[in-house]
């Protein structure tokens, strides 16, 4: 890819409104001057993402992360940088400049490029009539095959895998996970299969869910592994088209799988979404939270697919959500629902209207009010288990209220039960997958000399108008000064937005630079404060001499020895000086 012109990086970072860019994958709400909502980095309930358009910003207070725009999209897409500031230009009509000069494309620039281009490849393998007649016999129609982009991967070994060798080196074609590796190298992964695409919120490829047309095949749906761009523990099909209209809708549809996703679709419910075949994880509800707050599951009514809807109900309650369970009965899906009913889209809207919540669905669906007494004990033991890992008390108390109103009991034997149960517990489960990052931050020893020269450094980012009174040699911390030279040394005012991205390629720089804009706030005597700062900074070689005598001195008493007189009276004078 080639280089993007310094004249786009600047019509990007200044004329676009950071909230624009943010907004389509955040739900933000005003606090003031800066808007807040659910980190996109991050599973939380309590809001601690920033936004601040005044300083074209943004900032992650529970990770430590922030930056500029264009940062944001990189972090969020997981693209290169020369992408990020290229969608960005797309989306609010940028003219997009590169320079002749090439650099060399990264592994996200070539796992794309190989996305895009399987995708097309199953696309051109589509007509096959066995292929052909599957599709028919789902009743999906053309103009959903090409909106989705379904393909088909055929039967042999090696077919795109051949298409693909002179392009891309092996190690590229082996992460990209569209290959597998055997005794005699690489082979196609996915064979005889109706393969459908998933997409990343910018509409890029970033994998595949390939459904067997073969009754014999033991696997009937296999999912692209996990890579750098496809995240199954928390990435939704057909998200790139219906999260804006779950936001619209303010609640979303959720399914097990593509067919009864595109049934829905073709059905006009466009706040649809399906996990396919993947477990629903607290990823996949974070990801969700960011667009709405309230969840339905239209889940398959088989046993697997009842089991299925609970598991997820805890989790969506678990998350902070409301969630109400669609109950087809009869061990329909929603495909067959559709198919089967005479009047599929009145009956389907009664079923939304009439979703149960989370309880009355467990409790009808388990049978557990037709067991004597222990299977019940035991039962609302095991519920309870779910609901003591829920952290918000108003959704336990209501699941409290329930299960006690179902059961016949006093809500007080619920909470008995809960406080048995809670020491042998522990009090938050671990979460598949989810590693704990390294802190982005960058750890300073928050003492007086660095508590002075950040109060400094803050400054001078946000009044260029204090450079001639501060000097690069008045910092010592490493990080600090790195930053503090950049502002002195570039003889024009530079912007905030600007000196983010000149730290771009440094994560943890940027990141601390973040943490110092976003904690500043405006302050009456700058003179005053810049010369208690530089006073700090200034006395540290006395402190340091005055620490070093009083260890000698220390050293000589612990010995039996008395300090000199000299010793002392170079101490006192420092100390005096000191206080001047």
């Amino acid at each position: 890819m080639k280089r993007v012109s310094q004249e786009t990086i600047e019509k990007v970072l200044n004329d676009v409104n950071i909230l624009d860019v943010i907004s389509p994958y955040v739900s933000l709400k005003a606090r003031g001057r800066n808007y807040f909502g659910l980190s996109p980095f991050r599973t939380e309930s309590k809001p601690s993402f920033s936004v601040s358009p005044d300083k074209n910003m943004w900032y992650d207070f529970g990770s430590g992360q922030g930056g500029n725009a264009i940062q944001f999209i990189i972090e969020f897409e997981k693209i290169s940088f020369g992408e990020a500031v290229k969608l960005i230009c797309e989306k609010h009509g940028i003219e997009f400049i590169e320079t002749g000069a090439t650099e060399d494309n990264n592994v996200y620039d070539s796992l794309y490029e190989i996305h895009e281009l399987a995708c097309l490849f199953f696309q051109s393998s589509l007509h096959k009539k066995e292929v052909e007649d599957y599709l028919k016999r789902r009743s999906i129609a053309d103009s959903i095959i090409k909106k989705f982009r379904i393909g088909y991967a055929s039967d042999s070994w090696d077919d795109m895998l051949n298409e693909f060798k002179g392009k891309f080196e092996e190690s590229i074609l082996l992460e990209s996970g569209l290959f597998s590796k055997g005794k005699k190298g690489l082979v196609n992964r996915f064979r005889n299969r109706i393969m459908f695409p998933f997409f990343n919120l910018s509409g890029k490829v970033i994998g595949f869910s390939g459904r067997s047309i073969s009754e014999k095949e033991d696997v009937k749906y296999l999912n692209s592994p996990e890579t750098r761009l496809f995240q199954k523990s928390k990435v939704f099909f057909g998200s790139y088209l219906t999260f804006p209209n779950i936001r619209k809708n303010q609640f979303a549809i959720l399914v097990e799988g593509q067919t009864d996703f595109l049934r829905l679709f073709s059905e006009g419910y466009h706040n649809v979404l399906a996990t396919s075949g993947t477990a629903f994880s607290l990823k996949h509800a974070s990801a969700l939270k960011k667009f709405t707050n309230r969840v339905l599951l239209a889940y398959d009514s088989d046993s697997a697919g009842i089991n299925a809807a609970i598991r997820t109900s805890y989790v969506l309650l678990q998350s902070g959500l409301e969630v109400r369970i669609i109950d087809m009965k009869e061990g329909l899906d929603p495909d067959e629902f559709f198919i089967k009913e005479k009047a599929p889209n009145e009956a389907f809207k009664a079923l939304i209207k009439n979703a149960l919540h989370p309880v009355d669905y467990l409790v009808l669906k388990k049978k557990a009010l037709e067991g004597g007494a222990s299977d019940q004990s035991r039962f609302l033991d095991e519920q309870l288990l779910e609901v003591i890992q829920i952290k918000d008390p108003i959704i336990v108390n209501d699941l409290i209220k329930r299960f006690a109103t179902k059961f016949q009991i006093d809500e007080g034997e619920i909470l008995k039960r809960i406080e048995k149960i809670k020491p042998n517990q522990f009090t938050e489960r671990s979460i598949s997958g989810e590693a704990s990052q390294d802190n982005p931050n960058i750890i300073l020893s928050d003492t007086l000399l660095e508590r002075a020269e950040i109060e400094l450094l803050k400054i001078l980012i946000q009044n260029s108008s204090m450079k001639d009174k501060i000097s690069i040699s008045d910092f010592s911390n490493q990080y600090i000064k790195e930053i503090a030279t950049k502002i002195l040394e570039d003889s024009q005012e530079i912007s905030i937005s600007s000196l983010l991205d000149s730290f771009g390629s440094s994560p943890k720089l940027r990141n601390f630079l973040a943490s110092l804009i976003i904690d500043y706030s405006e302050k009456d005597d700058l003179n005053l404060i810049v010369e208690d700062c530089l006073r700090v900074i200034h006395a540290e070689p006395t402190r340091q001499k005055i620490q070093l005598l009083r260890s000698q001195i220390q050293q000589l008493e612990d010995d039996g020895q008395q300090p000199s007189t000299d010793l002392l009276k170079e101490l006192a004078e420092l100390q005096k000086n000191l206080k001047k």
